[in-house]
């Protein structure tokens, strides 16, 4: 696997390419495959759903030139077969900056359970700004529990754990109000307004998982985050077929090892693998088909 470079200092005299990219709400890994080595690189992420298409251009902008194109496979956020419109804004984007013969658009919870499970079978996890799961075969989703967003939903996510924080703060059930708020350099008031009328809360209340993470072995704050992997159990892991190994990507899996181990077990599950990103491995499934 090639190392991690900055995309401005990327030469653009690749041969015949294939991009796989895995994309979150907060940001997005791609690999550039020219048939030898493999080449890293990270932009801001693309939400199908959220993103205008002048915002997901930006982001594509950022993707340094690379050659003839031959296939694009992106596993995004926002990207579903319950949102069609969302799936084909995306596309056109990608067909107008790659110009590949071959484009799939798929959504970042199959992207998981490729890189997850390849072609077995199991329970693949998404936790991340969002979090999403699904029971998946063969590289394909067999039954998938409605994430439902932030809002509804996302038990366990990044923007779910910093909403619960900022409503234990200051409904004063977490004593770290003084230090939140030196550490973050907000006002209440900014919070609420940015929250309420700016884009992307979510992307916003996920940037707090490094304090709730910094401030893990403060009792109220650890009982919140097992509590909302707790929930992510309950209220979607419950709902697939029992006996089936569980694993999980994302950023905030992948921080919060320990306490999503512990929540989980207690809940009846024991996870086996955990990983930051799926970028690696869709990049064995391509390469095994």
């Amino acid at each position: 696997m090639g190392c991690f470079f900055h995309f401005r200092e990327i030469m653009a005299t690749f041969g015949t390419m294939i991009i796989i990219a895995d994309s979150g709400s907060t940001k997005c890994t791609w690999l550039l495959h020219d048939g030898e080595k493999t080449t890293s690189v990270r932009t801001r992420g693309i939400n199908a759903i959220q993103h205008t298409p002048e915002q997901i251009r930006e982001t594509l902008s950022a993707v340094p030139e690379c050659g003839p194109v031959e296939a694009v496979y992106i596993y995004s956020a926002g990207c579903s077969p319950a949102f069609p419109a969302a799936n084909e804004k995306l596309r056109r984007e990608l067909e107008a900056r790659f110009h590949a013969p071959e484009i799939s658009v798929q959504s970042d919870l199959l992207g998981a359970a490729r890189a997850l499970f390849g072609r077995e079978e199991g329970i693949a996890c998404i936790l991340g700004t969002g979090a999403n799961s699904c029971h998946c075969r063969g590289g394909e989703v067999l039954h998938n529990v409605s994430a439902l967003g932030y809002i509804l939903g996302d038990e366990g996510s990044g923007a779910v754990l910093g909403r619960n924080l900022v409503n234990g703060i200051f409904k004063e059930h977490i004593p770290l109000r003084e230090e939140f708020l030196q550490a973050t350099g907000l006002s209440y008031e900014e919070i609420v307004r940015r929250v309420y009328n700016e884009p992307f809360a979510n992307r916003f209340l996920a940037s707090f998982a490094p304090f709730i993470l910094a401030h893990i072995d403060t009792p109220e704050v650890r009982e919140m985050v097992l509590r909302s992997f707790r929930d992510f159990a309950e209220r979607n892991l419950s709902r697939y077929p029992k006996g089936l190994p569980v694993s999980f990507v994302g950023g905030i899996a992948a921080h919060f090892e320990a306490p999503l181990r512990e929540a989980l077990r207690t809940a009846g599950y024991e996870v086996h693998d955990i990983i930051e990103s799926p970028a690696e491995g869709l990049l064995k499934y391509h390469h095994g088909k």
